[in-house]
Formats: structure tokens, C-alpha cells, sequence
């Protein structure tokens, strides 16, 4: 089976969601809006915040698991 393309040609490109509230998700993941994350990190504590808020939206779109 030949997999599917999303992107139509545009010049532009292609985008998923037309607002913040749009939900999506990859590999059969169940659908989230767009995932909020820590402010940047500025020492250890704030660093590592910030990793885990990454890894968990990333998890939550079903990019990672």
C-alpha cells in the first residue's frame, strides 16, 4: 500500500489545525489540542521542567511513547 501524501503542491506548504484548539495526534493516539509548555530553562530545576514538559507533549501527540 503507497502511503498517502498530506501536502497538495501549495507553495505555501501544508499546516494541521486551523487554531489552537484543533485537536490532532500521530500513530493512532488519542486526538489533544495544542500542548502548553515550562517557560525556558535558566538553571537545573527550570531546565528540567522543561524537558518534561516537552517529552510529555510529545507523548501526548503520540510522536514519542
Amino acid at each position: 500500500m503507497a502511503a498517502r501524501q498530506l501536502s497538495d503542491g501549495n507553495p505555501d506548504g501544508t499546516t494541521l489545525g486551523q487554531d489552537a484548539s484543533d485537536k490532532i495526534s500521530f500513530y493512532g493516539a488519542t486526538t489533544v489540542a495544542r500542548q502548553a509548555t515550562a517557560a525556558a530553562g535558566t538553571d537545573a530545576a527550570t531546565t528540567q521542567a522543561l524537558a518534561n514538559a516537552l517529552k510529555l507533549a510529545l507523548d501526548n501527540l503520540g510522536i514519542t511513547a
